[in-house]
């Protein structure tokens, strides 16, 4: 894992601050690299099936990974990624199996979208959700399968966590708004949900007041303007733009 140094020079882990992002958004440099990366807690329970959504822009022209899902061992369990042709997405479930299912995406183009991926495990049921409508759908990735509680979700990067994380896979652009349910969110209310940034996952909330995550590299925290609402009042970005710095001064002083 990346090491940041303290105001005394010493090599320390990077701190797990506690922040409010729901006018936020991560930025991940170019060119992707494999030291940027955020690290989110997952669940303590296991999962039999789940929906995740997040806004996302890039206009990068290499593949790359959205999220992935670790369990406590580092075995990956879930994953949204793109090929080495980068408009088709594949959805991945449990990785030594080695299920997974395409969607073509065309979101390269500089601009917000919004991506869920939905799966239960009796079935293996899936799809996949573009700016509110389902490219790809279907049954039999990976059923009768449950992921495990107690890991860890990782944005901008994949692969092998136990090995080590490659350039192929990492991101460039902008993440906001990742949330997670612990559930298999219905059409009705997955659309009702999807166009709004307050979405509030009951496993990972991005609204909350104390969500926990760790930056690694030389990713930024940036102010985000929803698509659909208007911009943040400037009075209300000074004093997020406050606490989190002086959450990261706060950090540097341990």
């Amino acid at each position: 894992m990346p090491v940041v140094r303290g105001r005394s020079g010493r090599k320390k882990k990077p701190k797990t601050p506690r922040v409010n992002l729901g006018h936020r958004q991560l930025s991940f440099p170019a060119p992707p690299a494999t030291k940027n990366f955020v690290e989110i807690p997952g669940m303590s329970e296991d999962l039999r099936s789940f929906t995740i959504c997040l806004h996302m822009r890039t206009d990068s022209v290499k593949g790359s990974t959205l999220f992935t899902y670790y369990d406590k061992d580092g075995a990956e369990q879930i994953s949204l990624y793109s090929d080495e042709r980068r408009t088709k997405y594949k959805l991945r479930i449990n990785a030594r199996h080695h299920g997974q299912k395409k969607a073509e995406l065309k979101n390269l183009d500089g601009k917000w979208h919004v991506i869920c991926a939905l799966w239960e495990g009796k079935h293996g049921s899936y799809e996949i959700w573009s700016d509110g409508k389902i490219r790809v759908s279907g049954e039999g990735l990976d059923d009768d399968f449950k992921i495990s509680g107690g890991g860890t979700f990782v944005l901008g990067q994949g692969g092998d966590k136990k090995k080590k994380f490659k350039d192929d896979a990492a991101f460039s652009g902008d993440i906001s708004h990742f949330n997670v349910w612990d559930e298999w969110l219905d059409k009705a209310d997955l659309r009702s949900r999807e166009k709004s940034c307050k979405l509030e996952g009951n496993v990972i909330n991005w609204n909350a007041d104390d969500i926990k995550l760790t930056v690694n590299g030389k990713i930024l925290i940036d102010k985000f303007s929803c698509m659909w609402k208007r911009e943040l009042p400037a009075d209300e970005v000074d004093l997020l733009t406050e606490r989190i710095e002086k959450d990261k001064a706060l950090e540097e002083d341990d």
